[in-house]
């Protein structure tokens, strides 16, 4: 009885030396995180890469095993003997690397980030912190902190006191469009790029919205996010030619952004994203 109850205390108090994190990331904005602090040594692989990684940060992710373009296997996972695991949360579950119990009960830490869950640019701000603390790295994470933090003050003054610009940001699908909704970062994006994102009222980060609400609402400027098997080439044409708001001013007239999905993701590219969108929106007002 009191060996089993030794075992249920190591693997609810599991913890591990900041010198000794042996990290996989399934996600293209934690691994980015990760690679800005300096944690690329404690990486072990990656997964989920959305666009091209950042070029500054290219040459220490190629350094890196990519075990997957999505989720990995849990044999190519445990193969690497890994005590940490962060990236999309959809990576713990029975059908992919099992549940954060399941995890934990194998000896590795699971961290999510807790900005994949609101619209607050802060807590990507404390998310890298956290990773700061949790590799031993702590000036490391205050800087790429300040650094985006005067990034993105930059273009929230050049944007005082002008008008915002009616914005459709367009994910994908046909039947209904996948949008950009109004209770994640990308919503919180638009905002201090000058924008207003016509499906602010809703209560998902992404999710399905209507054309006729884009018909109704008619978008000043539409923002197509490029990442997948459809390009962003295919996507603008079928918003041209076959899609219910092709008649709109700002399709006949090419007034799109096109945003990378990493660029609009809960990570340390957050203030490159708002560049290119108050760029973009600006351009179209001149």
């Amino acid at each position: 009885m009191k060996k089993i109850l030794l075992l249920f205390l190591l693997i609810t108090t599991l913890s591990f030396s900041k010198e000794n994190v042996r990290a996989v990331s399934t996600s293209q904005f934690t691994t980015e995180i990760l690679l800005a602090i300096g944690a690329e040594n404690q990486i072990l692989g990656t997964a989920y890469l959305d666009d091209e990684i950042l070029p500054e940060l290219k040459e220490k992710y190629d350094k890196i095993p990519v075990l997957s373009k999505g989720a990995p296997t849990k044999e190519q996972f445990y193969a690497l003997n890994p005590n940490l695991l962060t990236g999309w949360k959809s990576i713990a579950t029975p059908k992919n690397l099992g549940t954060v119990e399941e995890l934990k009960e194998n000896g590795v830490k699971v961290v999510f980030t807790k900005s994949q869950d609101t619209s607050k640019i802060e807590d990507i701000y404390d998310d890298i912190l956290m990773f700061g603390d949790i590799f031993n790295l702590k000036d490391n994470a205050k800087n790429v902190v300040e650094n985006m933090k005067k990034d993105i003050i930059k273009v929230t003054e050049n944007n005082k006191n002008k008008k915002s610009i009616k914005v459709f940001a367009y994910d994908s699908q046909e039947s209904a469009p996948f949008v950009v909704g109004g209770s994640g970062i990308g919503n919180t994006m638009i905002e201090i790029a000058g924008g207003e994102n016509i499906f602010k009222d809703t209560n998902f980060s992404f999710g399905l919205g209507t054309w006729e609400k884009v018909l109704d609402e008619n978008p000043e400027v539409i923002i197509v996010i490029d990442y997948g098997n459809i390009s962003y080439k295919n996507k603008i044409e079928y918003l041209k030619n076959n899609s219910p708001i092709s008649q709109l001013e700002a399709v006949k007239n090419n007034r799109f952004i096109r945003v990378p999905l990493s660029y609009i993701s809960a990570g340390v590219k957050v203030d490159k994203g708002i560049e290119i969108i108050s760029s973009g929106l600006r351009e179209e007002k001149k």
